[in-house]
């Protein structure tokens, strides 16, 4: 089992833990490593050694496990600089060849677990309802190989290159076209895209990040195939965030479709992606046919795409079992709970295999700040602190993941150093925690709790599982009467922009293992997670100045420093839990190495299927 508690090892080797490495196509460059220590209690039965080989230039990471009672792990953080590198153009790799002889005929069949909701990625920020529906119909200018997960390579950016300053890219683009013969990729519509993306007075859920390193305006289409884009200062995190699924490329043809349109009708839009869209039946299943004139030779590797819509997890596994469909299509989500992955491997004799990317998504509980009672901080801080973190986790999540933190666990922040410490909100004796929010909301004038709140959630899977749990431990401790408005991912998100509840709740996946992925998500202003602009002068600066600085323990201090504001309980937002998440593939689906994150690689043009594979005989998927 994948439990963090009884597998220490496992923590450390989570994607959120592991070397962050920024490698830039064929070149690389390394910044100073963060060393982080951490002492951890553990037993094992011999030693070990497992060597992970890396981009070059960064040394090998070697994690040696003895027979003791109690080690010390030195964890490694790199954070990329941005230094001058030039990106050449990469050769065809071997397993693209032996794709290409193993086409899949027909649609592939595969299961989501929700509709489509919105179908524009720059607006929607959902994995389940936005990215996975559309990534596979675009491109970006770069992405994170799906091969290798923690490089970076071009996309539809044959090359690139960066001044000497480091706030000047230059993208020289492959002779892409867009589907269906709308015409060639040109200069002008990625230079349309990036404005699009920046553009101030639109509302951007998980691309808001480039608004605070670049402005509407700096894009330029140097000809026909050469962009120039000029950052407003140089930044480490310009290519690791321009590399992330969100930030697809649209035509410029596109510009007079309405941002209504672009959202509910997906015949409105088209890219350059693997996959066209076909068809799409509400609440049973979405078509993609391929793309027959995709720039990379050969992929996709099946005819189609059929997404089945299940939203009911033993409907969904009971699918498995039968064999009626080959693999989850998000495909690592939380809704795969690890113990069912692990349960149906088990079930089907080893044919379908499970894989878990532990700590990837956390559960946060958004209080409207703009409105009573949640205007009040003190009512804010009183939800903090009254939180029990350890005791919502084994109810929610049978206790996989890491007590809820702002920033991945470990690099700011250490949920059991903060129970050590007897920090407020974290604390051991949590009866403790528990007057202090009560002595908090009476001075709110709140000495009975709050009454009739509704909390805008999930009608299924772990965010619903999360509600019910919160709800009820805050009615047990006299918090609060707490009741759930519970319905569909889509309106869910709707609600929580529009602002119909106090209380909202839903599992969200980081998007890169960066201290900034958050930052860009839930405190910029006008982004989906901070639908109501919660803001504090303090935070405001630390988010310009942890962009701007290259020096990484000097930006870890930055990052730091603003999480110690945060867990001063005022903002909008309780972190609630680190949570972990599932996929299932059929053995004979080859090919798909897990990402650093459930929010990257989703366009489906690398994984192929192998009919005559030899179904391996250790436990989880093999690529």
């Amino acid at each position: 089992m994948y439990h963090w508690l009884r597998n220490p090892r496992v923590l450390v080797l989570s994607p959120l833990m592991l070397v962050l490495l920024f490698a830039v196509a064929c070149g690389s460059t390394a910044a100073e490593p963060v060393i982080i220590e951490k002492e951890v209690i553990k037993e094992v039965v011999k030693e070990v050694v497992v060597i992970k080989e890396v981009i070059k230039e960064v040394p090998v990471q070697v994690i040696v496990e003895k027979e003791v009672i109690k080690e010390v792990f030195r964890e490694v953080m790199v954070i990329a600089t941005a230094q001058p590198v030039l990106a050449t153009v990469r050769e065809r790799e071997e397993w693209e060849d032996i794709a290409g002889g193993l086409h899949y005929k027909g649609l592939f069949p595969v299961m989501a677990i929700r509709n489509p909701g919105f179908w524009d990625v720059h607006y929607g920020g959902s994995l389940n309802t936005v990215l996975t529906p559309s990534s596979p119909r675009f491109n970006g200018l770069v992405e994170y190989n799906p091969v290798n997960t923690t490089e970076i390579i071009g996309d539809l950016a044959k090359t690139w290159e960066v001044n000497d300053a480091g706030d000047v890219y230059t993208f020289r683009l492959h002779d892409a076209e867009w589907s269906k013969g709308r015409g060639p990729v040109t200069a002008d519509d990625i230079v349309f895209t990036l404005d699009r993306i920046t553009d101030p007075d639109a509302l951007r859920a998980r691309t808001g990040y480039l608004r605070t390193v670049a402005d509407q305006g700096n894009f330029t289409a140097i000809d026909e195939k050469t962009v120039e884009v000029r950052l407003n200062f140089p930044t480490a995190t310009f290519i690791p965030n321009l590399a992330t699924d969100y930030f697809k490329m649209y035509p410029r043809a596109l510009e007079s479709v309405s941002q209504d349109d672009f959202n509910c009708c997906p015949e409105k839009s088209y890219g350059s992606g693997p996959w066209v869209f076909k068809s799409w039946k509400k609440d049973n299943n979405f078509e993609f046919e391929k793309n027959e004139t995709y720039f990379k030779t050969g992929r996709p590797f099946f005819d189609g795409l059929k997404v089945f819509i299940v939203r009911d997890a033993a409907r969904r596994l009971a699918a498995y079992q039968a064999g009626q469909v080959f693999a989850s299509y998000l495909p690592w989500t939380s809704a795969n709970t690890p113990w069912d992955m692990e349960q149906l491997e088990k079930d089907t004799d080893g044919r379908m295999r499970a894989s878990v990317l532990n700590g990837v998504g956390i559960a946060f509980l958004w209080l409207r700040n703009d409105e009573p009672p949640f205007d009040d901080p003190n009512v804010r801080k009183a939800f903090y602190i009254a939180l029990d973190r350890p005791d919502f986790g084994k109810v929610a999540y049978r206790g996989f993941g890491v007590p809820g933190t702002f920033f991945s666990p470990g690099f700011a922040e250490d949920s059991d150093e903060f129970a050590k410490a007897n920090l407020p909100g974290y604390r051991l004796n949590k009866d403790e925690d528990i007057a202090e929010a009560k002595a908090l909301l009476a001075a709110a004038g709140f000495p009975d709790g709050l009454k009739d709140i509704k909390l805008n959630s999930l009608n299924a899977g772990p965010s619903k599982r999360a509600a019910e749990a919160v709800a009820a431990q805050f009615r047990r401790d006299g918090i609060a009467d707490i009741t759930l408005d519970a319905v569909d991912l889509a309106t869910m998100y709707v609600k929580m922009r529009d602002g119909t509840h106090a209380l909202s709740l839903v599992n969200t996946g980081i998007i890169i293992p960066d201290p900034g992925d958050i930052i860009n998500q839930f405190f910029l202003q006008d982004v989906l997670r901070n639908p109501h602009n919660w803001s504090d002068p303090r935070t405001d600066a630390l988010i310009t100045a942890q962009n701007k600085e290259q020096d990484p323990v000097k930006r870890k201090a930055l990052i730091k420093e603003f999480a110690d504001i945060l867990h001063e309980g005022t903002s909008h937002i309780v972190p609630m839990w680190w949570n972990s998440s599932g996929a299932t593939f059929d053995y004979r689906l080859r090919n798909w190495h897990s990402p650093t994150t459930v929010q990257l690689v989703h366009k489906w043009d690398h994984v192929y299927w192998d009919p005559d594979a030899t179904k391996p005989t250790t436990p989880g998927y093999v690529p």
